[in-house]
């Protein structure tokens, strides 16, 4: 097999103990989109940028360690992030992880790595992640900023408030709600709704709720 067998994938890190190196922007990227609930995020770096070291003083249970990572280090890890600007440490640092079986996050090189951070953001009143495989994050970028642009100029928002407001009793009656998704996701009502907003396709919309 030439290229990776990717598979997509949510990980689940309570209590997970999880390993930075390097403190710059791409690692301030991946501090970012850490959740709550982890166990201690450890940054390995001589030198971090002022965002970083603000984000470790916020956040309860984050270190600063200005010294090398170890391979002792890695015990008990669940997820490193390698995100120095030194490649060699980078790779021996992802081995180091991956014999200890731990996920590793290569942001330079993602083959040395088990797993590709995808772009997240919210739009329109969605989740959405978006990911090349480790192909380009800059093109991963253009997207997300032209989707989030365009969700948020549409009615998609307005139109998920109303399936939310009807969710009971939609669930109550399999039948009609069966008819008004057919009316809403086939066609018409989806291209209204991703249109840019306007108040005569607001109207239209509103029709299919009605019909």
């Amino acid at each position: 097999m030439n290229g990776p067998a990717l598979y997509p994938a949510v990980l689940d890190l309570r209590d997970a103990r999880v390993l930075v190196l390097g403190a710059g922007r791409v690692a301030l990227q991946k501090l970012k989109g850490l959740p709550q609930g982890l166990a201690s995020v450890q940054v390995f770096a001589p030198r971090a940028r002022p965002a970083v070291r603000a984000w470790i003083k916020r956040r309860p249970g984050s270190a600063w360690l200005r010294r090398p990572l170890r391979a002792s280090d890695l015990k008990g890890c669940r997820l490193l992030f390698c995100c120095s600007d030194d490649a060699q440490a980078n790779a021996r640092a992802a081995a180091w992880a991956r014999a200890k079986g731990a996920w590793v996050c290569q942001a330079a090189e993602p083959a040395q790595g088990d797993l590709r951070v995808p772009s997240a953001f919210k739009a329109a009143g969605l989740s959405l992640t978006l990911s090349t495989g480790g192909a380009s994050p800059a093109l991963a970028k253009a997207l997300r900023l032209r989707l989030q642009k365009q969700l948020n100029a549409s009615d998609l928002a307005w139109l998920l408030a109303q399936l939310g407001r009807r969710r009971a009793a939609l669930k109550a009656d399999p039948r009609a709600k069966a008819a008004l998704l057919k009316r809403l996701l086939n066609g018409r009502g989806l291209d209204l709704a991703l249109a840019p907003r306007r108040a005569d396709r607001r109207r239209a919309l509103m029709a299919l709720f009605k019909s």
